[in-house]
């Protein structure tokens, strides 16, 4: 007698069963030498993976990690992250290696592709915390940069990251992700935040390159602000970021009251 048919997968179950083919190359190896029943969890699993052609899924995969890395001409995390990539790249760090890890991380688990699937980060905050965790776990694949890479590289995908997810404030309102990043502040006109960094990451951004000759040790005040009128960001003067302090002053007023003036706060 023929086993009566499993109850059909729901659109969440759907999802995760999809996600795991298009990530996993070895799930998608078994599937093609052993057969759905090999990796079916349940009779709605195999319902599904039976009716999976083989080549369009390996297909599928291939412009999925094309899409998550490069989304056309101004998407993608090659697009968000250049400064970021070319610094792994003189580790010898390549992107496939990076692109394939983030795929598998946890950090990827966070955030949410598909919008029945729930809310979650973007995609930039997911990649930029599984950079950190890269270079924190692998501290020895940098020396060939420099003995200061290590926080050259955390601070440039922090500025980098920051960068993304300000263009987002400023263009993408309701935004369809949650932001975790701290420190973040509402201001009269959109959002700001304060960053400091150190003198040598600040130089080696295309933007900053006058900095370099302003080495005094200590770190560089540096501000992101997102309003109607676009991003602004750049290395502030520490009159400035009085704006940003949690305990109220007169000095601090002032300095709100100079960036409303120039229509950033």
């Amino acid at each position: 007698m023929k086993a009566p048919p499993g109850r059909p997968l729901d659109g969440q179950q759907l999802a995760d069963l999809l996600m795991r083919l298009l990530l996993d190359e070895r799930l998608r190896q078994r599937l093609a030498d052993e057969g759905a029943a090999a990796v079916a969890s349940g009779t709605g699993e195999l319902e599904c993976l039976e009716t999976v052609g083989l080549s369009e899924l390996d297909s599928a995969a291939r412009q999925f990690r094309t899409a998550v890395w490069k989304q056309g001409r101004n998407g993608g995390l090659a697009s968000a992250f250049p400064r970021s990539l070319r610094l792994l790249a003189v580790a010898g760090v390549r992107d496939a290696e990076l692109l394939t890890g983030f795929l598998r991380s946890e950090e990827f688990g966070r955030f949410r592709l598909l919008p029945y699937a729930g809310r979650g980060l973007s995609e930039e905050e997911a990649f930029a915390a599984y950079l950190i965790g890269f270079v924190a776990a692998h501290p020895d694949r940098l020396t060939g940069a420099g003995a200061d890479a290590p926080v050259v590289l955390r601070e440039t995908v922090t500025h980098e990251l920051m960068t993304a997810l300000f263009t987002a404030l400023v263009c993408e309102q309701p935004l369809s992700f949650d932001i975790a990043v701290e420190g973040i502040v509402r201001t009269g006109r959109g959002h700001a935040a304060l960053r400091r960094y150190t003198t040598r990451s600040v130089a080696s951004w295309a933007d900053h390159p006058a900095a370099a000759r302003q080495d005094s040790g200590e770190p560089v005040a540096y501000a992101y602000f997102a309003t109607p009128a676009g991003v602004r960001r750049g290395a502030i003067s520490a009159q400035v970021a009085a704006a940003f302090e949690t305990t109220p002053s007169a000095e601090g007023d002032a300095a709100r009251r100079a960036l409303s003036r120039r229509g950033l706060w």
